[in-house]
């Protein structure tokens, strides 16, 4: 794991249970993993821990080279303009990677945990989830699209055409438009990835009850 990536916050299964399931939930630019956290709080399932990674603070061209946490450099917000940053994107998803070969060491099957996360965060979750070797429970994308397009069909994991994947984005999304919603679920259905797409009227780049709702039966399902 690299020394350049934070501490992971990390909320236990309730009541001090044991953990018989994960869900790795990665933050969007800007932000950490405290940031997300509380949501463990509000989808409390028995037996669940909740991972959430922090990003290395980058510079990040679109704000004029200003140091702050990304997963990946980003140059543009446009669908006609983002030019993806294939280098720290996979490794972003390769360090996603060794969180989940941790918590398999800790005695979780892989078929137990889900990774997801919102923006940035999103698009590191999709290409962690797609291109991963082991039958991981669920990918849960938010406000997010995914990146580097054309490497898919070939760069897809064994288990990509078996994972349940999450789509949620909302129509008034003026940070990555919800135009990157539809155009990911086109993409993943065409490659034969079974996606659930919400779409939410009037949520820009954020989230809502709704959604977190969405998102907490998406959960269960998973690891029911």
């Amino acid at each position: 794991m690299s020394a350049k990536y934070p501490k992971p916050i990390v909320v236990d299964a309730p009541e001090g249970g044991n953990a018989t399931a994960a869900c790795i939930f990665l933050h969007g630019l800007g932000d950490t993993g405290h940031g997300w956290a509380d949501v463990a709080s509000q989808m409390p399932f028995e037996g669940v821990k909740w991972i959430f990674p922090t990003a290395p603070t980058i510079p990040i061209t679109l704000n004029g080279g200003v140091r702050m946490t990304g997963w990946y450099d980003i140059n543009d917000l446009s669908v006609e303009g983002i030019v993806d940053d294939r280098e720290e994107t996979l490794a972003s998803a390769k360090y996603i990677d060794s969180i989940v070969d941790g918590v398999v060491a800790e005695g979780i099957d892989p078929s137990r945990i889900i990774v997801g996360g919102f923006s940035q965060g999103g698009v590191v979750a999709l290409t962690a989830a797609l291109r991963s070797d082991k039958k991981l429970a669920g990918c849960a994308a938010l406000s997010t699209y995914l990146a580097m397009r054309d490497d898919y069909p070939a760069a897809l994991g064994p288990h990509a055409k078996s994972l349940p994947v999450f789509l949620a984005h909302g129509t008034a999304d003026q940070v990555l438009r919800y135009e990157y919603g539809t155009l990911t679920n086109e993409k993943l259905g065409a490659l034969g990835v079974s996606v659930d797409f919400k779409t939410y009227r009037g949520m820009g780049h954020s989230a809502c009850q709704e959604e977190f709702q969405a998102l907490a039966t998406f959960i269960a399902s998973c690891l029911k």
